[in-house]
């Protein structure tokens, strides 16, 4: 069985978010479960290949398998690049717990189309965010637009967390225990704090997780379709076939640049990629 360490959403080494992946074939549950907890990447990706065009993957947290998982999606096909499993300019298949997806490569930039995008329920307790989240309740939202905390999904439950600046965006620090048990609550996977005041990019990022063993995670794919999609029913973002970028990873010293765009606009979905640099590959034994 083949392992690599990948670091997605990044040209360069040691930026970006860190994956595992796992080229296997009858691998179990548990192992797989085990072996992420061992590692304690925010995600391992455990790859079955079932033909030349198709592939089954599952990923999996230090504590729990999720759903869907962006960064470890990209990673996951640099390493079938890197091992020929797949080639550069091809269209091909992922079998996950979110259905079954495409995902391109295009002169080794990769792009994966997100599930079904969806909005939840609103979140308008600023008084609770705020203590979440030591900041002041008055600099949650946007000074230009009328964004509120809202649950958004491509794949995998988030709270989108508008804050007012760059500043209040890193100055935000979590009590992870209560952020946890509010997630848990509301059935999502955490939250992702962005800011729009940015002279780079769409939007600053941050997406913190403990829910899920991620107390913060540097790049976050799913995370950044769902709020590709936040602000395209906010009228922030507006055009189709046309890529945006998402900041993130900055605060943790992992810059990070993930790619959005917004597809077929009678039923619009999101594409979200980047680069990866293989860090490391050997044999699982």
């Amino acid at each position: 069985m083949k392992y690599y360490v990948v670091d997605a959403f990044t040209d360069t080494r040691f930026g970006g978010n860190p994956a595992g992946v796992v080229i296997h074939e009858n691998l179990t549950e548990e192992f797989m479960q085990q072996f992420a907890s061992e590692v304690r990447f925010s995600e391992t990706a455990f790859i079955k290949i079932i033909d030349d065009l198709n592939f089954e993957i599952r990923f999996f947290t230090p504590n729990s398998e999720v759903d869907l998982c962006g960064h470890a999606t990209i990673a996951s096909f640099k390493a079938l690049l890197d091992n020929k499993n797949v080639h550069d300019n091809g269209q091909y298949f992922i079998k996950t717990l979110a259905g079954t997806l495409p995902v391109y490569i295009k002169n080794s930039f990769i792009m994966m189309e997100q599930a079904e995008p969806m909005l939840g329920e609103t979140f308008e307790d600023y008084e609770v965010l705020s203590k979440i989240f030591n900041i002041h309740k008055d600099l949650i939202g946007d000074e230009r637009c009328s964004l509120v905390p809202q649950g958004a999904s491509t794949g995998l439950w988030d709270i989108m967390l508008p804050v007012k600046s760059k500043k209040a965006l890193y100055d935000i620090q979590p009590n992870f225990k209560e952020l946890a048990e509010f997630s848990s609550n509301n059935n999502v996977g955490g939250v992702h704090a962005f800011t729009l005041d940015t002279e780079e990019g769409t939007a600053l990022c941050r997406n913190f997780a403990p829910l899920v063993g991620i107390d913060e995670e540097a790049a976050t794919g799913t995370s950044n379709g769902a709020l590709t999609y936040y602000l395209f029913k906010n009228g922030v973002v507006k055009e189709f076939d046309q890529e945006y970028d998402f900041l993130q990873g900055y605060s943790m010293g992992r810059p990070s640049r993930i790619t959005t765009k917004l597809i077929h606009p009678n039923n619009p979905k999101v594409m979200v990629g980047g680069r990866a640099v293989i860090l490391t590959r050997g044999e699982l034994i």
